[in-house]
């Protein structure tokens, strides 16, 4: 009887520091989750409906909108296409002996203040700069493509580390066997390496979209006109305040919102099983 009260007591520890630890958990969690509403429901008190939707039908606010989802694009269509490969190398050509160094280039816009990156980019493509010279009446900077040129520098981390990452995770001996079975390495990368490290790359994706639809300091440098919406909130708030301000962060939002949606419904259709001539949904 002695023992098995003994054991009792033992697992009402145990049961009570597993309640003391979720208590722990769900507060710490709750403490975040706050932290992050808070400023989203408070600029609600700042809201005047009349003028939010005045604010929100101005030409200038949906013409910066609309070039941060254009440009945010292309920028993100150009890392995928050279970001990609890039992710693939650092990830399998492991006796490189310069990895660590591409890694330090890779990581480095990520660590830079965005304003210092716009600094650099306009030493390498502004006016007074050497390459240029070379191609005389061409205008990177205050033009779309000194958005795009910001927009790609500062946003190349997130689709390369995301991207390596999930290939990283790629068990290699499923590539190996598609060699084998005579597949050439460009089969293989598009066949079996790309759709087994799916799920990384479309976060990888999605990160690179909204960091380069977001991005003010690079692209402020670069190209403060047009304005990029970004741009456009900070110019409303310096010349109405927060309330003239409240309509582009809306439409942020309201986008943010709209791309998580877009990255559940894209990430959850079920476990796939990748073959070599095809690929199956397990719950098909």
């Amino acid at each position: 009887m002695t023992w098995t009260k003994q054991e009792k007591e033992f697992e009402n520890l145990t049961l009570a520091k597993k309640e003391g630890f979720s208590i722990l958990i769900l507060i710490l969690s709750a403490i975040t989750v706050a932290y992050i509403v808070f400023p989203l429901v408070t600029i609600l008190t700042f809201v005047e409906p009349v003028k939010l939707f005045d604010s929100l039908t101005r030409p200038e606010l949906w013409n910066a909108f609309v070039l941060s989802l254009v440009s945010a694009s292309i920028s993100t269509l150009l890392l995928a296409l050279f970001g990609i490969p890039l992710a693939y190398f650092l990830a399998r050509y492991r006796g490189f002996r310069g990895k660590f160094v591409i890694r330090v280039i890779v990581i480095l816009p990520l660590v830079l203040p965005p304003l210092a990156s716009g600094v650099l980019l306009l030493g390498l493509y502004g006016p007074n700069s050497a390459l240029l010279q070379y191609f005389p009446g061409v205008e990177l900077t205050q033009s779309i493509l000194g958005v795009i040129l910001a927009q790609i520098y500062v946003a190349s981390p997130f689709m390369i580390l995301a991207s390596q990452a999930a290939f990283e995770s790629v068990d290699e001996s499923y590539e190996k066997i598609s060699r084998s079975l005579g597949k050439s390495r460009l089969e293989t990368f598009f066949r079996i390496s790309i759709p087994l490290a799916k799920t990384g790359i479309i976060i990888g994706t999605i990160m690179s979209w909204v960091r380069a639809a977001g991005e003010l300091g690079a692209t402020m440098m670069m190209a403060y006109n047009p304005h990029t919406i970004s741009i456009q909130i900070f110019e409303d708030n310096a010349i109405g305040g927060l309330r003239q301000a409240i309509s582009g962060i809306i439409l942020v939002v309201l986008l943010a919102i709209l791309v998580i949606a877009v990255f559940y419904i894209t990430s959850n259709n079920g476990p796939r099983i990748i073959t070599f001539g095809r690929s199956k949904n397990n719950n098909s």
